[in-house]
Parts: C-alpha cells; structure tokens; sequence
C-alpha cells in the first residue's frame, strides 16, 4: 500500500512538473512574439495635404477612436483583472509616445502591416483589415495624424496575468499578432470604387473596417475572438440586423442603439467607426450586406435575438 503511494505521489508530482513546463512554454511562446523584429519597407506613397484629404482622413479616423481614444493620444481599452491591462498607443507623435517621430513610413507599417517603428507587432491592431485601405485613403488617414497636435499622455506598460498569457500562447483568443494574417505583399495593391451607394463600394468598406474579423467570413456570427465578449449576432438576411431597413440601419451607426431599443457597448461593437462615414457609403455598406447569402438559412440568429 505505501509503495503505490509512493508511486502515485510521484505520477502526480512527475504530472504537476509536466503542466507547469507546458504552461512555461506557452506562456513564453507568447512573450517572444513581442521580441521578434521582422524588415518591412514599404513603398514611399503619396501624403496629401489640401483640406478635402484632410477631411477624409478625419473621417477615416473615426474608426480609430474606439481604441485610440476620441483625440487619438490613446486610452487603456482593455482592463480585465483576469486577463490583464493593455493600453492603447497615443497617435499624437508627443514625445514620449510609441509615435514619437514616427515617419509618414512608419504609419503605413503600423496600419497597413501591423509593424511599430522598430519592427515589432502590434498587439490587438487590426491591420489585416486596415492593409484593405486604398493608398489613396491611407494617405488621407496618414495625413490627418501627421495634422494632430501633440498630447503628451503616458500609461504604465501593457500586462497580463500568467494563465493569460499562457492561454495566449495556446491559441485560445485566436491570432492576437495582424502582421502574422497579412499576405504584406498584396496589402494595398487593390484600388478602391468610387464612393458610392453601390455593393461594390460597400465590399471596400466592410474590408477595411473589419467586419469580418469578428461576425466571420459569410458574416453570420459565433463565438467572438474577444475572450471577454458576448457572442457576435448573425448580420445576413438570416438573422435579426439583416432584417432592418437602410435607415434603421444608418441610424444604429450614428447612435449605437438598435432599432428594439438596446444601446450596445461600442467596446464590442465599434459602431462609431462606420458611423463616421457618410450616408452614401454606409447604404453601400447595407447594399453589400443585403446582398450576401443568408448565413443561417434554416435557423435562427445563433447569438441571439
């Protein structure tokens, strides 16, 4: 009887050691990403400066402000004490920000890559659906940051608990690096259509606002990415938003509040960043949706009603 004791004492130590060894792996798995340095040059592009291009960029910016912070010099956007505290950059170029004497080049490898100045990724940017902007509307975005004043606004660095980085490491919140989903030799090579209320135009638009990213590739929702966010509602003909008007549509966009009246949390749904567009490219946005197949023919919205 002792020495099968003994024996399961030591299976059981011999399993504890091999757990914290896997989740040492994992967990460093997860730190190196952020030490790695990868060489990107991006081509020289054309940074406008007349006032109608600034406009734009403005506007494009929007999409920026649910996790840059509504004047762009950044904000902790995420704080869950399970999973830890990541701020977010401060666009501004102020000295002592990550933008600090950032080049017109280093904004096109942040938002079009994913890479900061140094080479290395950015955490939860989501570039893959940024590298979608035409040159022209990058330039547009690119000067309207290269415009703002400096704000001089500093956090304490990003950080997460073990097991989260851990969990990290193992995949469970999915690719959080955009640089590793791009294929950096296409992004930006296709030119966007004309401004317009057309589904091609609102194609353009659902790419480079992402919103695949998270209602998935035939936009008929699941599980989010996000480990802390709700399930993410079925948007085609099959489910609920898919059965909304145009201006229902458009007026959820401007204020965040659904048509049955619910005021949804822009920090799962960045409906400010669409809602920045204008009425005619937000119809095209609707016009695209309208015309994709429906996601879940035979049931219900899965997330929900």
């Amino acid at each position: 009887m002792k020495k099968a004791l003994k024996w399961a004492g030591i299976s059981l130590l011999g399993l504890l050691l091999l757990a914290l060894l896997s989740s040492w792996i994992l967990a460093s798995k997860f730190n190196r990403e952020f030490t790695k340095a990868y060489e990107l040059d991006p081509a020289p592009m054309a940074i406008p400066s007349d006032s109608a291009s600034l406009d734009r960029g403005r506007m494009l910016a929007t999409g920026c402000q649910g996790c840059h912070g509504q004047d762009l010099a950044g904000k902790v956007f995420f704080d869950d004490p399970g999973i830890g505290v990541l701020p977010s950059s401060n666009l501004t170029r102020a000295k002592g920000s990550e933008t600090e004497g950032y080049t017109s080049l280093d904004f096109v490898r942040a938002i079009r890559h994913g890479l900061n100045k140094q080479g290395n990724v950015l955490m939860v940017m989501p570039s893959e659906a940024y590298a979608n902007y035409s040159d022209e509307d990058l330039g547009c975005l690119i000067a309207y940051l290269e415009s703002l004043p400096p704000i001089e606004r500093t956090f304490d660095e990003r950080r997460f608990t073990y097991m989260a980085q851990v969990m990290a490491g193992a995949g469970l919140f999915g690719e959080m690096f955009s640089y590793n989903k791009i294929n950096h030799e296409k992004a930006g090579k296709a030119a966007a259509p004309p401004i317009g209320a057309s589904v091609e135009y609102g194609a353009y638009v659902a790419r480079f606002d992402g919103c695949a990213a998270c209602h998935g590739a035939n936009f008929g929702g699941g599980k989010s990415p996000d480990p802390v966010s709700p399930p993410v509602p079925d948007i085609t003909r099959s489910g609920n938003a898919g059965q909304w008007t145009l201006e229902q549509f458009t007026a959820f966009f401007r204020t965040g509040t659904t048509p049955d009246g619910r005021n949804l949390n822009p920090q799962f749904m960045p409906y400010e960043g669409v809602g920045g567009l204008t009425d005619v490219e937000i119809e095209g946005l609707y016009r695209y949706i309208q015309s994709l197949p429906p996601a879940h023919p035979n049931g219900s919205d899965i997330a929900g009603k």
